[in-house]
């Protein structure tokens, strides 16, 4: 798929989204033109990138110093070099809104479910990655099944199994008169269940070949202590 994503203009090794992750924030953006965009986790600035080119004003957090690159890269890009839930307090006290956010920083259950409770109040839309992660899936429903001001679809763009663990997929929440969980299609079923399952089944391989390492190691150390207890012994 490389070659795919440098022959339409979207290859970035900083930019940590498959290919239809990234068409899909590149879609949304240039149909929104939103005034004003907040980004949690700017890691290197791939996605900052789109996101200046198509909002009037971005705010990217991240508690890396590489963060402090795009206000020097962008003329429409603020920076804040700190953790999403002093971004957040800062947010509640200066009381701005954002047309668009977008949460892709700590992935711990506790963090993730935090930085959508921050942001229910200050976004009209919000854009969460890594939503096929248990950990970041789990934070997300922590808050959203118990908000009632978005609608919200965690398998607005699904991920699949990859060889480091389930990673990747966009949740999508958004202000509506009917808060609480979407769907798309009449009856429809969520694809993460079977992709989690799939995903567990890979690690039984890898779990039997660790068992089977540990085995090995133990078989030798056991041959090993025998054969210096009969040398002792010997003596």
């Amino acid at each position: 798929m490389n070659d795919f994503q440098e022959k339409i203009g979207i290859a970035n090794p900083d930019w940590l989204m498959s290919a239809r992750e990234k068409l899909c924030l590149i879609g949304l953006l240039n149909t929104m033109k939103p005034d004003r965009v907040i980004e949690l986790g700017y890691h290197r600035g791939g996605a900052t990138f789109w996101l200046s080119k198509f909002a009037k004003k971005v705010i990217t957090v991240d508690v890396n110093e590489f963060v402090a690159n795009a206000e020097k890269e962008y003329p429409n890009v603020e920076a804040w070099n700190y953790p999403t839930l002093e971004a957040i307090d800062r947010i509640k006290e200066e009381n701005l809104f954002f047309d668009l956010a977008i949460i892709d920083a700590d992935h711990s259950r506790k963090a993730v479910s935090a930085d959508v409770k921050g942001l229910l109040e200050h976004a009209d839309i919000i854009l969460m990655h890594d939503s096929f992660n248990p950990d970041c899936r789990k934070g997300m429903i922590d808050t959203l099944e118990s908000q009632k001001s978005h609608a919200y679809y965690l398998d607005f763009m699904p991920s699949v199994s990859k060889g480091d663990g389930l990673w990747g997929g966009l949740a999508l929440a958004w202000k509506s008169k009917t808060a609480g969980p979407s769907i798309e299609f009449y009856q429809e079923k969520s694809p993460y269940p079977p992709t989690a399952l799939q995903n567990s089944l890979r690690l039984i391989p890898k779990m039997n070949s660790i068992k089977d390492s540990i085995f090995i190691f133990l078989g030798s150390f056991i041959s090993k202590s025998k054969i210096l207890g009969g040398r002792l012994r010997g003596r």
